[in-house]
């Protein structure tokens, strides 16, 4: 079922990344981890529906999406870039995505941190962030997002990877055995991640050759 809905507040979180908060339908439930179809009633993307993850708590009064924008791609995302205040958007029933198997890695890359922001989100609240830690993989340190927001969470079990940039507090590298390797004890708990398919497809390539089990690694694009 669709859901017309009202964009209540913008926020530009970096460069590219924007975070929409939206009204929330009457009766409307999601949980942590779920996403939904989105579309717009725009000429240029009438047609196109774009799936994106819930970023916020389900106990909120308002819906929250976190989105990376790409105006040269004269696609869906460049119309969100331009969204006001007060425009409609149209969301789906929520459905499933990452399928959590206990507390373990989560490794994203870029916005492939969509997925996670609202499971560790309420990790936090439920008080069981413990055993969990997170790999935040970026080109340069203008990329990375909530960045003080995962380091709250976390603590030393948030790592910041920059392919790029060398900085402060940031690791420097990219995925690849011998970096997981460099950063990671144990290969038999799970693992999540999600980001652009080359990079889901290298880090479960090198979380394999590393002894983890495919049955243990939940991937998501």
């Amino acid at each position: 079922m669709d859901h017309p809905v009202t964009l209540l507040n913008k926020e530009q979180l970096t460069h590219d990344v924007v975070r929409l908060t939206l009204e929330r339908p009457k009766g409307y439930d999601f949980t942590a981890g779920q996403g939904i179809d989105f579309k717009l009633q725009v000429p240029t993307v009438k047609d196109k529906v774009s799936p994106f993850t819930f970023t916020g708590l389900h106990t909120a009064d308002h819906l929250e999406l976190t989105i990376k924008c790409y105006p040269s791609h004269h696609g869906m995302t460049e119309q969100i870039a331009k969204l006001q205040v007060g425009d409609e958007v149209i969301i789906s029933d929520p459905w499933d995505t990452v399928k959590l198997k206990g507390p373990g890695v989560f490794i994203a890359g870029g916005t492939g941190m969509t997925p996670f922001i609202a499971i560790l989100r309420q990790k936090k609240v439920d008080g069981a962030l413990k055993g969990n830690s997170l790999f935040f993989f970026n080109k340069t340190k203008e990329d990375v997002f909530m960045e003080d927001e995962f380091r709250g969470w976390l603590g030393s079990d948030f790592h910041s990877v920059l392919s790029n940039d060398e900085a402060p507090g940031h690791l420097h590298g990219i995925v690849s055995a011998d970096f997981l390797k460099s950063q990671i004890k144990d290969f038999h708990q799970p693992f999540y991640t999600c980001g652009p398919e080359g990079f889901v497809n290298a880090v479960k390539s090198a979380l394999t050759s590393l002894g983890a089990s495919e049955e243990m690694i939940d991937v998501q694009f």
